[in-house]
């Protein structure tokens, strides 16, 4: 994985390398949550109590999104993306709900949503948002993970406040439908951690030690209660 010097510009303006696939909503012509072609993502979910869902993506602009304690802020995976389309989110939300609605009407029966490939929660008026969506729309599912630790003393607040909001939302929607784990928090017991800092009880990502060949066949991170453990990318 690519580690960018800490006087590279993307490191020094907190965003991405690829400039050029940063895309504004309000003009963006296609899809913003877009259905997965992923191979290691999977299409659909082949087993559990979402079988059958059909799996989409959103992807916002690294580190512009995240918080610099993250531990891989200089190798973020988006350093080897560079044909990935990455959204601002001025405008972000009321487009997102224009699409959540037609997701709604196409599959009335449940979808799973992947936060996000690349980027973050960037603030708590977007975790009330997808607090909203999930309590208006029953097909609505989300999994996904976040660097934003509540109750750090390593990050700013604004950091701190974000990871609490998605703690209580966590809480308060379920698991269940709200499968958002914390990045490098081995305390919190629905984490994702790197084999560095895993915990006993974790279970290592099947797909990376090919014992599922998809996230979409595999399922364990929304839906077992330990923590996860991935190998270092």
């Amino acid at each position: 994985m690519s580690t960018l010097a800490s006087d590279h510009n993307a490191i020094v303006n907190s965003t991405t390398l690829y400039q050029k696939n940063i895309h504004e909503v309000d003009s963006y012509p296609h899809k913003v949550i877009k259905a997965s072609t992923n191979k290691k993502l999977g299409r659909k979910v082949l087993r559990g109590k979402l079988n059958g869902y059909p799996m989409y993506t959103l992807t916002l602009v690294e580190r512009e999104t995240c918080t610099d304690a993250c531990e891989h802020w200089a190798d973020c995976y988006g350093n080897n993306m560079p044909f990935g389309h990455r959204f601002k989110t001025k405008g972000l939300m009321p487009r997102l709900k224009l699409e959540l609605d037609a997701l709604d009407k196409k599959h009335p029966n449940g979808y799973l949503v992947r936060l996000h490939i690349l980027g973050d929660f960037y603030s708590v008026l977007y975790v009330k948002f997808w607090e909203t969506q999930l309590r208006n729309r029953p097909a609505l599912n989300i999994y996904g993970y976040s660097r934003h630790h509540y109750g750090s003393t390593n990050t700013s607040k604004p950091s701190r406040d974000i990871g609490q909001a998605l703690l209580d939302l966590r809480n308060s929607i379920g698991f269940e439908r709200f499968a958002v784990r914390f990045s490098s928090l081995p305390s919190d017991t629905l984490s994702a951690n790197t084999e560095h800092n895993s915990t006993a009880n974790a279970i290592t990502c099947l797909v990376q030690v090919d014992k599922s060949d998809s996230c979409g066949d595999c399922t364990l991170c929304w839906t077992t209660k330990k923590p996860i453990t991935f190998l270092d990318h």
